[in-house]
């Protein structure tokens, strides 16, 4: 996608994987031994990518968990002839997941190289419908036991699971409410996502984020309708090409209050970038979170400051601060800046400050009073703010949509003090 800069648009590489890609041999994984997908995570992260991942099943379950001992559906007491599901209550199945999960996390559960973790992943395409048991009466149990698996390794990234009506009576209280997973849903802009499901959304937002994906209508490398005659199925929108697709399914992340939207595959992300650079752009500008310091007013009296400061969230998502991963680790920092080295030289963080409350259309207001440390040598600082990562020693971890030549190692400027 480098001949469309992709990645200028973008700063998540979804990757939906089978698990026999990643494990096809019992401890041979991907990561270590397939110089291919080395090679393809080298190049996400080259360009600035982060990564995010959904393991899922469905007719790729590796042969040796089947040799292990692990039935399928074509054994009773489904017995179909031709599509072979693994029986996820299977306890063979289970445990050689659980082996995979241990290993995967010890890779991946890293926030400066992944974003988010698909921590479910079965049914069909790992959507959460079409999970195959032995018993229905295991489909509570299965799905604690698998998200439970991938809360208690994966502790530093997002954790999420696709919503969907079929299970969202386990999932409801299980997964979201006890886990603290985010949902996330595909089939943005379609009528799959259904009434349903957006009040199931609705119910969680804003406490969870929303990690949302646009509908798969196959694909076409133009805009055409002959392609594929799937648009003529859509019953909420009226959609008749790629091109409405887009501008349909941006309007309907917007409207859901969408972290996240994606570009599809490289057909349809080249032709959106070229030929929809406005939709494309509403996205960008308006999805998830863009927190702004509105106004900033300080009071000084020698080392002493007191600042009212107004904070506001132009994008109609939330920062998912709530989850127990982040654990609230990014907070609003007040910070002294050395004006020729750009030092930090002092830093204070108002922990009464919890970004993740700020929706769009509100504004929030708060007085922040700190006394800068005697030892401070006197002279001049710039007066900084920003958004910091408690887990990097307050260093600022999320972007302020300012111009970018007001941000100095990325702190705010606000003015200079004489201390």
């Amino acid at each position: 996608m480098d001949a469309v800069n992709a990645s200028a648009y973008s700063n998540i590489l979804y990757i939906r994987v089978l698990w026999n890609v990643m494990e096809p041999e019992e401890g041979r994984y991907a990561w270590i031994y397939n110089e291919a997908y080395k090679n393809y995570i080298r190049k996400a992260k080259d360009r600035g990518l982060k990564l995010a991942f959904r393991i899922f099943f469905d007719n790729g379950v590796p042969d040796f968990v089947y040799k292990a001992g692990c039935k399928s559906t074509l054994d009773p007491p489904m017995s179909l002839e031709n599509d072979k599901q693994p029986y996820y209550d299977d306890p063979v199945f289970l445990e050689k997941l659980t082996n995979f999960i241990r290993a995967f996390a010890k890779e991946y559960d890293n926030p400066d190289i992944v974003d988010f973790v698909d921590a479910y992943g079965l049914g069909r395409w790992g959507e959460g419908h079409g999970v195959t048991l032995k018993d229905e009466r295991n489909r509570e149990y299965v799905m604690r036991r698998v998200t439970e698996e991938y809360a208690n390794n994966f502790k530093r990234i997002l954790t999420v699971m696709n919503l969907s009506f079929a299970d969202y009576k386990y999932s409801k209280p299980l997964v979201y409410d006890k886990l603290g997973f985010l949902p996330r849903r595909d089939g943005i802009g379609s009528f799959w996502f259904d009434d349903e499901e957006r009040k199931m959304l609705n119910e969680l937002f804003p406490d969870k984020a929303f990690i949302g994906e646009g509908c798969y209508w196959f694909n076409s490398p133009t805009d055409t309708t002959n392609y594929h005659d799937y648009f003529k199925e859509e019953k909420r929108f009226n959609i008749n090409n790629f091109s409405e697709a887009l501008t349909v399914g941006v309007e309907d992340a917007l409207v859901s209050h969408s972290n996240t939207y994606d570009l599809r595959v490289p057909a349809q992300c080249k032709f959106w970038i070229e030929k929809l650079p406005d939709p494309v752009q509403k996205f960008i500008t308006l999805g998830g979170y863009r927190l702004y310091p509105l106004t900033i007013k300080i009071q000084q009296d020698k080392n002493s400051l007191k600042i009212e400061h107004v904070w506001t969230n132009f994008g109609v998502g939330v920062l998912p601060n709530r989850h127990p991963n982040w654990n609230h680790k990014y907070q609003v920092s007040f910070s002294l800046l050395d004006p020729l080295t750009k030092e930090v030289k002092f830093v204070y963080t108002d922990v009464n400050v919890e970004p993740s409350d700020w929706l769009k259309g509100k504004n929030y207001s708060y007085t922040s009073s700190f006394r800068v440390p005697d030892e401070l040598s006197s002279g001049n600082y710039y007066l900084c703010v920003g958004i910091t990562d408690s887990t990097k020693k307050n260093q600022p971890g999320i972007i302020l949509s300012l111009p970018s030549d007001n941000i100095l190692n990325g702190w705010a400027s606000i003015t200079s003090v004489q201390l």
